[in-house]
């Protein structure tokens, strides 16, 4: 074994250390937030020290144990990391309570002023958290463009508020008369920049997260969906106890200190005890009801408080009476009873889609299949697609059974959970089976979604049908084409290998006998006998016509690979090449659509590209020939017009079950590929 292979790291070993970090930045935190204490107990009386907040131990503390719990597991895992993050609260505090110890205690206090300077920014770590974890939850991965873009903007924000604070906050927020004693800058407009920033993070970031995970949800099954659903009852959780609070401010005018951190020590937890159950205990109850309720009542409450304030509003303007509160609660209490039912319409709709109006699928599913002018396996794509979506399930398969089972369409990601099986009938015979994926692992199909689901698999049993009725159809025109060109090709030889060289053999001896007749003295049969010789030379020219009519002669003279290359020999302008390589022999149908498409596109590209240089490709590939005709001219447009020459290649490309593309080149051009079935070897 080489050095540098021995001296590489083990994985095994790598994880021993990350999990040896995280457990000390775990006990790091606590000796921090302990020694700080301690720091706070000595700092005499008269200070104008902050009063601790509960919520910040338990940033600092719950938040750091949660990811410890996911790192012991997976050591690797970054939502545990990112759970750390908030560990930097621990030092904050350390630090700022030193700075303070150092300004109310006389003496000398090594690196009190770094200290200071790092407890005016240290906190920001919880810029990156709020914003970051539900985009990244609960894989740590981003699953698309967009979100990736999200991860970039709101780590942009979070770090320019952090250099914010670092060049420019002015105090501690622990100790306001502690300053910051390397301000780089009047702090107006860093103090600006860290409001808009850090705003950005912990009030849009919170929306657009929700919106993500609500879009992960209804695309995920299983086990994620079920994580991901604890992360929205959570914030759930969140947004309930912050409508608490604003109920308590409209109701009293005002909410004690204890009551109001409490609450917002609940709004902290609750995160970070959601990703702990989502991580480990996440079929601790039936999560798709408990959330469906929550949201209900979290949106009526929203419903009622917007329309208690209003009517408070309006009624302020008219009476003063004692009893304008009781009728105002009243009166929003009737509107949240009478948008209760359309309330819980919508979030049964954004979490399980139309699965409650069966006429809503069956239109969303089926509504156009009379009027589309797609192939059958085309249509039943769509048709499995849209039930996927109209009932927000993770998958829908349909497998064809018997002699159907060569159909197999898939919408959706496929899971390990066991299906819903919906039998699949059309024409008085089973078709194959629609498969329905589980929400969650124990859900069970109401109903309603049955009776979607037969409707639905009952038609995509007919497409299915109609689909292998194309399929055969198409299959037996392919056989004929084979079968047509190869009785060509053996007419073609019969004509000019046997029945032409025959005839200008008679013809050379009718010529003799006149000349034999006209010697004997008889000049006018000798002369009869020169007209029969002249019919029987342009019968001979017919059907050597006839025969080169039949085929392409050069196919039969010199191959198909050397037909190709010929085709462009001929051409200056623009300069052509040739890449052929034809490992084995192909069916004549085969060869003569593949030549007749290549001369045709050869020669649209001569004509009408306006480039200086064109390329021809042949391979055999899989049991297919792939011609390809690339020129570096002006390209065609995004909706060409077809004219005869394109719609003969596709012809020619379809008959013998082949198909036709046309694309642009990236770097100018076109590109017109041919893709011809040639059959086992």
């Amino acid at each position: 074994m080489s050095p540098e292979v021995a001296a590489a790291p083990v994985p095994g070993r790598i994880d021993r250390v990350l999990r040896l970090l995280a457990h000390v930045c775990v006990m790091g935190v606590l000796a921090c937030f302990c020694v700080a204490l301690v720091l706070r107990a000595q700092i005499p009386a008269g200070n104008t020290l902050e009063p601790l907040f509960l919520s910040d131990f338990t940033l600092g503390l719950l938040w750091p144990v949660v990811g410890l719990m996911i790192l012991r597991r997976k050591p690797r895992h970054r939502i545990g990391w990112l759970m750390m993050l908030p560990a930097t609260l621990g030092p904050y505090h350390l630090l700022s309570h030193y700075a303070a110890y150092a300004h109310y205690v006389p003496g000398f206090r090594p690196g009190a002023d770094w200290a200071a300077w790092i407890g005016c920014w240290s906190y920001c770590s919880f810029f990156f958290v709020v914003p970051l974890l539900p985009l990244l939850f609960p894989n740590g991965e981003v699953v698309s463009r967009c979100r990736r873009a999200a991860v970039v903007l709101f780590t942009m924000f979070a770090t320019l508020a952090l250099a914010a604070a670092m060049i420019g906050y002015p105090f501690l927020d622990v100790d306001n008369s502690v300053t910051n004693p390397f301000l780089l800058m009047e702090p107006t407009w860093p103090i600006r920049v860290l409001m808009a920033n850090s705003a950005t993070c912990l009030l849009l970031g919170p929306v657009v997260g929700a919106v993500a995970l609500v879009r992960s949800t209804r695309r995920a099954e299983g086990r994620e969906r079920s994580q991901l659903q604890w992360l929205q009852f959570a914030g759930l959780t969140v947004a309930a106890l912050a409508l608490l609070q604003v109920v308590l401010l409209l109701t009293y005018g005002t909410v004690p200190f204890a009551l109001e951190e409490l609450l917002f020590t609940g709004e902290i937890a609750g995160p970070a005890v959601g990703v702990a159950i989502a991580m480990f205990r996440h079929r601790l109850f039936d999560i798709e009801l408990i959330l469906n309720r929550g949201v209900v009542y979290i949106v009526l409450t929203g419903l009622v408080l917007t329309a208690y304030g209003l009517l408070v509003l309006l009624a302020s303007s008219y009476t003063d009476s004692s009893h304008t509160g009781t009728i105002l609660i009243a009166v929003a209490a009737l509107l949240a009873a009478a948008v209760r039912n359309t309330v819980q319409k919508l979030v049964d709709r954004l979490l399980y889609g139309h699965r409650n109006d069966p006429f809503a699928v069956l239109n969303l599913v089926g509504g156009h299949t009379a009027e589309t002018t797609t192939e059958p396996e085309t249509e039943l794509r769509t048709t499995v697609e849209r039930l996927r979506q109209a009932l927000s399930l993770p998958y829908v398969t349909f497998h064809g059974t018997a002699q159907y089972a060569r159909v197999a369409v898939t919408a959706g990601n496929r899971s390990s959970t066991d299906p819903h099986i919906v039998p699949a009938r059309a024409l008085g015979q089973t078709i194959g089976e629609l498969h329905l994926g589980r929400r969650s692992r124990h859900e069970h199909l109401q109903h309603g979604e049955r009776l979607i689901a037969q409707e639905v698999a009952s038609r995509a049993a007919t497409l299915a049908y109609a689909a292998l009725l194309v399929e055969d159809v198409a299959q037996s025109r392919s056989r004929m084409v084979l079968a047509r060109e190869e009785e060509r090709r053996r007419l073609q030889a019969d004509l000019h290998d046997g029945l032409g060289p025959a005839l200008a053999g008679t013809a050379h001896l009718v010529d003799a006998l006149a000349h034999r007749i006209d010697k004997a003295g008889h000049q006018v049969l000798a002369r009869q006998a020169g007209l029969i010789s002249e019919r029987i030379r342009r019968t001979t020219a017919d059907i050597r016509s006839v025969a080169y009519g039949l085929r392409p002669p050069v196919l039969d003279q010199i191959g198909l690979q050397a037909a190709l290359e010929e085709i462009t020999r001929d051409y200056e302008t623009p300069s052509c090449t040739t890449d052929i390589n034809l490992t084995h022999e192909v069916p004549a149908a085969v060869q003569t659509a593949a030549y007749a498409i290549a001369s045709e596109a050869v020669m649209n590209a001569v004509r009408h590209s306006h480039g200086t240089h064109l390329h021809v490709r042949a391979r055999l590939t899989d049991n297919t020939l792939r011609v390809d005709i690339e020129d570096d001219g002006v390209g065609i447009p995004d909706v060409p017009r077809t004219g005869i020459g394109l719609r003969s290649m596709s012809e020619r490309a379809s008959e013998v079950g082949g198909r036709l593309e046309f694309r642009q080149r990236h770097e100018g051009g076109t590109t017109v590929s041919a893709f011809l079935p040639v059959g086992s070897r």
